[in-house]
């Protein structure tokens, strides 16, 4: 089952960043549809992994994210 999460990372500040938490979701989950929009500093997910993993693959990207919608 897939869930909808939405996340604010305030360290996020390009493109790159975007980039770079785009790739960190789809290491753990292909199938994972990621909407970002850079300038509100937010990350929209729907996978099929939990919000704690996709917390922790932004994470890993090296940003801080903050759940603003499970």
């Amino acid at each position: 089952m897939e869930a909808e999460m939405e996340f604010r990372v305030p360290d996020m500040s390009c493109g790159g960043c975007a980039s770079a938490i785009t790739k960190a979701i789809a290491k753990l989950d292909p199938a994972a549809k990621v909407q970002i929009d850079v300038a509100a500093k937010t990350v929209k997910v729907e996978s099929s992994l939990n919000q704690g993993d996709i917390a922790s693959a932004i994470a890993q990207a090296r940003f801080h994210p903050i759940v603003i919608a499970p």
